[in-house]
């Protein structure tokens, strides 16, 4: 039998969910504006025995409603970072939401090309601090397509 899972891909903006999405799925139905995601991003793909139903947050403040909408009933979240800003406030926010929700999570900081490895030991010992119950923590950068077989990995043990 076929288990169906909700996944959350939630950032701030313009660290990478819409791409990661693509490189993960390949066929994303999505509403941008001037190439930046206005409405939930939507892609399913199916893993061993699970449909895996994506559904990607803008990453805008204002759009804090529509994470509410869409964390309701996930089964699993992926919060993308980027390693040359690290933590936003936004990014916060959804770290909150996820763990008071009791919602498993891994965290993706993407564009690690563009740093060195001490930014994304900042944001590990950051992560670390502020929520001992993320599942996963993997760096790379989806450009490259860097860490996407790790993310793979973690998505077949949910």
């Amino acid at each position: 039998m076929v288990k169906e899972l909700k996944i959350v891909v939630m950032g701030s903006e313009d660290v990478g969910k819409t791409s990661l999405m693509d490189a993960l799925i390949k066929n994303v139905s999505k509403v941008e504006h001037k190439g930046t995601t206005v409405a939930i991003d939507y892609g399913r793909i199916e893993l061993l025995d699970k449909k895996l139903h994506f559904f990607g947050t803008p990453g805008q403040e204002r759009f804090g409603f529509m994470r509410e909408v869409a964390i309701e009933g996930a089964d699993y979240g992926i919060l993308v970072l980027d390693a040359t800003i690290g933590l936003r406030n936004v990014d916060l926010e959804i770290i909150k939401m996820l763990s008071k929700r009791k919602i498993p999570y891994s965290v993706f900081i993407n564009k690690m090309d563009l740093c060195n490895e001490s930014n994304a030991l900042e944001i590990k010992k950051s992560l670390v601090i502020l929520d001992e119950n993320i599942q996963n923590i993997i760096h790379g950068s989806i450009r490259r397509k860097e860490g996407l077989s790790e993310i793979f990995n973690q998505l077949n043990i949910i």
